[in-house]
């Protein structure tokens, strides 16, 4: 898979995270479980069509791993400010998750 690719995947994860509005203690709400996963097989469609047939294969692990990462507020925090104010660190998890199931859905 070319760089470009994964780089495109990765920036699509980011912008999910932005619109999804540690280890958590409970799972997500599905309104915002399926917001996110429906939010990220749109903008994966659309930023990175040849992988559309993995959208939702794709985001629904993306949203698996975040959940067993970040509480819903940790969750909901980053999406403020993912655009604007993430750290090194997150970026590298934000990164990892989308590699990690970037992996698992084109195996």
């Amino acid at each position: 898979m070319s760089l470009l690719k994964k780089s495109s995947i990765t920036l699509t994860v980011l912008s999910a995270v932005s619109l999804g509005g540690g280890a958590i203690a409970a799972p997500y709400p599905p309104e915002v479980v399926s917001r996110f996963t429906s939010e990220c097989t749109t903008a994966l469609q659309q930023q990175v069509p040849q992988m559309a047939q993995y959208g939702n294969a794709y985001c629904t692990c993306v949203i698996n791993e975040l959940q067993s990462s970040l509480t819903l507020a940790e969750f909901q925090a980053i999406g403020e400010n993912v655009q604007t104010n993430v750290t090194p660190e997150v970026r590298q998890m934000l990164t990892n998750t989308a590699q990690t199931c970037l992996q698992r859905v084109t195996q």
